[in-house]
């Protein structure tokens, strides 16, 4: 390769120092790009996995607004929770989907058949990832239920190991409960690991 000509004012000196830096980056210049992009992705992935939790989550406040207006229509027209078409006192329902068919985590289609869920008119669609269940509470006399408690169970990914027994040896890194009462409010105790 010919050397180019040089410029006006340009001696050999300088031509020998502009040619050593085209040459290439440095191992310093490439360790400190190598540390900007790790601060970069030590930043985005955390709050990448938790915008995936949020997605994840909000499945289960879609659901749980469902069945509040089911209830809440089941209450205001029947006096009680507990009806000849639902459970009976402190009676639990069935895990919808089985999680016997599809773990936690998982997308599974939802089972209008499951036990406490046939007189529902409607299903959750596509692939559900929780698992849900409720439980009526007690007989305040005549078979009149004032509340009910609405669980969640999930395998969230970027939430950590799956470590909450959430019900008969399910397990999961996310549960949810919820009380609802037959005036339409929520106990404002809601339990929620871990908390968003």
């Amino acid at each position: 390769m010919l050397p180019r000509p040089a410029l006006p004012g340009e001696n050999d000196d300088m031509r020998k120092i502009s040619r050593r830096h085209s040459r290439g980056f440095t191992l310093v210049e490439l360790m400190i790009v190598v540390g900007v992009i790790g601060i970069l992705a030590s930043i985005a992935i955390p709050n990448y996995q938790r915008i995936t939790a949020r997605g994840h989550r909000s499945e289960m406040l879609a659901a749980l607004s469902k069945f509040k207006l089911y209830f809440k229509n089941t209450y205001d027209s029947q006096g009680s929770f507990s009806t000849q078409q639902t459970l009976a006192p402190g009676a639990t329902s069935a895990v919808n989907p089985d999680p016997a068919l599809a773990p936690i985590g998982t997308a599974a289609a939802w089972d209008g058949s499951r036990s406490g869920w046939l007189d529902m008119p409607f299903g959750l669609e596509g692939g559900i990832r929780m698992r849900y269940w409720y439980v009526l509470g007690a007989d305040m006399g005549g078979g009149k239920v004032d509340d009910i408690s609405f669980n969640v169970c999930g395998s969230i990914p970027g939430l950590g190991p799956t470590t909450h027994t959430c019900l008969g040896g399910l397990t999961g890194n996310y549960f949810y409960s919820e009380t609802f009462h037959g005036n339409g409010t929520s106990d404002p105790d809601v339990i929620e690991i871990p908390a968003f």
